[in-house]
């Protein structure tokens, strides 16, 4: 026999439990009355004609054994072994809360691969099993023997962090289907199918935000914003540690409600740049994958501007404006002495090298280093932008009115931002890089509105800060990542390779962890940073199970037939035997 509420060790020891707390309380009982009478003759006489029967105790220890044992073993929910030769369908829910850890220090995961073991020993000789992971990710179809089941049990991973399948697969003809799960994901389960829970409450104290971003108003100040979730059952302690390079550290304690969530701000100007490491700390903590996040700070220092012109003061002034911004003006002679800047902006001029600074051109002549044939145009007229750069998004190109301008008539090496068409189409606006980011506008801000506007501060903010930007970010979720970026290669944070695979668009590889993963391509680089941080993984004491127990094949092929679940059978006897306890012992027969 085997149980499957409790661990064959402590269904045993409670059922032993029971007996023994039975019995010692029928031998505590109180003795009984004493009785002082006058003579033993005539008592004598009566129990030498009276048959001798069982002592009446002794018939209520049996009874009362009999009924206590009937329901501590109702609550152990035991199974007996299956007959014969079987063809099972086994389902391991393999969703990302089943990562979580249980109180012996295991897995749900591993609890349930253990279930799916068992019940294959249970099965009978010569069973057919199909065995399958809601996650997809053991890609394993047809029938397999029981060793050959048992074998892959143990390669079942923790699914990826992204969407979790609607409903599980359809049922393989003439299997009893069984369902391993905690009941956390939101899979539909079938009519029929046998549901073993391995669900146990647990604690887990989650980051679900962590970002950090420049003050509009400074750009030069920058704030981390981090949000912690308790999905404990109840209140628990926490404490949020933020690191950096170079020492930099920044504690805060909290003490949170169940469900509570809080949200919290931290200036973090005085770290430089580079990847900044979140992780909340709590005891007993049974996730530990949503307890760490990156973000990368960007340099955040004044940005040093060099504008060149032979004068040009509402370029000057719309500069001078812009936050975080040092701007110096020369004229054109003097450019071959200006050094030390971030970034130059060259009007109406271009050097006949490339700077070693990302650059930004109003109608430059041309250069070598400037791909592309121009053709000036006049009064052109905007055709289309990209919505999605950082230099043209939220630009009402539109409203843009040109007297004329040079536009651009494709070039493979540099990439157009803004389109538009006066004889001809062509680009308005590029970008394209040499030693360096360069950004060349087909036009002087005198034969334009566009210095009128109140985009154009904007404009000008956004080409600086993509001008300056070292190494392109993408922030992810865990799961599957693709990247733009042909033939590439991918280390984690700690510089260990891994695995990619080749799509139309660049490489796609796995983030199962938090991490700050790069990706290159000779010179080129993209850094992605990867973080869960997602409310809904962190709530893994939602399950949609009704309590903790798991229906054998057995019990549920019996209840099937009869309508009544086996352990409530036994419930049923305890109370029959408590009542015919309760008659022999109150109702002894009269001497």
């Amino acid at each position: 026999m085997s149980f499957t509420a409790l661990s064959p060790a402590l269904a045993w020891a409670l059922l032993a439990a029971v007996a023994l707390a039975i019995v010692l309380l029928h031998l505590l009982r109180p003795p009984p009355p004493r009785v002082v009478v006058p003579s033993l003759l005539l008592w004598a006489r009566v129990l030498s004609k009276r048959k001798r029967a069982p002592a009446p105790w002794l018939i209520s220890l049996l009874l009362a054994l009999a009924a206590g044992l009937s329901m501590a073993l109702a609550l152990t929910r035991p199974e007996l072994p299956g007959a014969g030769p079987q063809r099972l369908m086994l389902v391991v829910d393999n969703s990302p809360s089943m990562a979580t850890k249980t109180r012996d220090g295991a897995t749900r995961l591993r609890h349930a691969i253990e279930g799916a073991r068992a019940l294959l020993e249970r099965s009978g000789a010569g069973s057919e099993v199909t065995l399958m992971d809601t996650a997809g990710q053991l890609r394993m179809s047809g029938l397999l023997d029981r060793d050959s089941t048992a074998a892959a049990l143990d390669r079942i991973p923790v699914g990826s962090w992204g969407d979790v399948p609607a409903s599980l697969p359809p049922p393989v003809p003439g299997a009893r289907v069984h369902f391993f799960t905690d009941g956390v994901a939101p899979i539909e389960v079938p009519e029929g199918t046998i549901v073993h829970s391995v669900f146990e409450p647990a604690d887990n104290v989650a980051l679900t935000a962590f970002e950090v971003r420049a003050l509009p108003q400074d750009p030069t100040r920058v704030e981390a914003l981090v949000q912690v979730l308790n999905a404990s059952p109840g209140e628990r302690r926490a404490r949020l540690l933020i690191r950096g390079g170079d020492g930099f550290a920044l504690t805060q304690d909290f003490v949170l409600r169940a469900r509570e969530t809080i949200n919290a701000t931290f200036d973090v100007s005085d770290f430089q740049g580079g990847v900044l490491g979140a992780t909340i700390v709590s005891a007993d903590d049974a996730l530990p994958v949503d307890d760490l996040a990156y973000a990368v700070v960007p340099p955040h220092g004044a940005k040093r501007v060099l504008l060149v012109t032979s004068g040009n003061p509402e370029l000057a002034d719309a500069l001078r404006t812009l936050p975080g911004v040092r701007v110096n003006v020369v004229a054109p002679e003097r450019y071959a002495a200006a050094t030390g800047y971030d970034v130059l902006v060259l009007d109406r001029f271009a050097p006949a090298e490339p700077p070693p600074v990302g650059a930004l051109l109003f109608s430059p002549p041309a250069r070598r280093w400037l791909p592309g044939e121009s053709a000036q145009r006049p009064q052109p007229r905007i055709t289309g932008w990209n919505r999605d750069h950082a230099v043209t998004r939220g630009i009402a190109w539109r409203k843009l009115r040109l007297e004329r301008a040079s536009l651009d008539l494709g070039t493979p090496t540099a990439e157009p931002l803004v389109t538009a068409k006066g004889s001809a189409p062509g680009a308005l606006v590029v970008a394209g890089a040499s030693h360096a980011r360069w950004i060349k506008v087909g036009f002087a801000l005198q034969d334009t509105n566009f210095r009128l506007q109140p985009d154009f501060p904007v404009f000008v903010g956004n080409a600086l800060n993509w001008l300056t930007e070292t190494v392109p970010v993408l922030t992810r979720a865990l799961g599957s990542i693709e990247v733009a970026l042909h033939n590439a290669e991918v280390r984690d944070g700690g510089g260990n390779s891994v695995a990619v695979s080749a799509t139309a668009q660049g490489v796609i590889f796995e983030a199962q962890r938090p991490d700050v993963y790069t990706v290159s391509k000779g010179a080129e680089q993209v850094l992605v940073v990867a973080n869960l941080l997602d409310p809904r993984r962190a709530l893994i004491n939602d399950t949609r199970l009704e309590g903790t127990s798991v229906a054998s094949a057995m019990s549920h092929a019996f209840a099937a037939a009869t309508g009544v679940q086996p352990w409530k059978l036994l419930l049923l006897l305890a109370a029959v035997l408590l009542l015919v306890e309760w008659a022999v012992y109150t109702r002894r027969p009269g001497v």
